[in-house]
């Protein structure tokens, strides 16, 4: 168990890290870009620094880590979905891998809660 909670501790760090560096590429394009989607990239990059923070959390076992990945978890899921359906977010994703790409995304995050949960008891 100590392994899979390490393994979740650095994937949220990686999907943290990542969605940084993949939105630092983007920031030039703010200006083009509506408000909805400005207002989404921020959100996404909110998540992206929680998760960062989870994964460390989740990593060092701190009392702080599992609430806080679970909301990191649920909140990737989440902005997964949103962006399957109605492609507020930039991704360089082909649109027909889109929904696969965002049920696998939230069926792991599912799958890690509840090992992270499961820990616990």
């Amino acid at each position: 168990m100590a392994i899979a909670r390490r393994l979740i501790g650095v994937w949220l760090m990686a999907d943290g890290i990542w969605t940084g560096l993949w939105f630092a590429t983007l920031l030039d394009s703010l200006g083009g870009r509506d408000a909805t989607s400005v207002i989404a990239i921020v959100a996404r990059l909110i998540v992206a620094a929680l998760s960062v923070v989870s994964g460390l959390f989740i990593s060092q076992r701190t009392r702080a880590g599992e609430p806080l990945s679970i909301a990191a978890f649920l909140l990737i899921a989440a902005f997964g979905i949103i962006n399957a359906s109605t492609g507020v977010l930039p991704s360089n994703l082909d649109p027909s891998f889109r929904w696969p790409v965002a049920w696998l995304q939230a069926a792991a995050a599912i799958g890690a809660i509840l090992l992270i949960r499961r820990e616990r008891m």
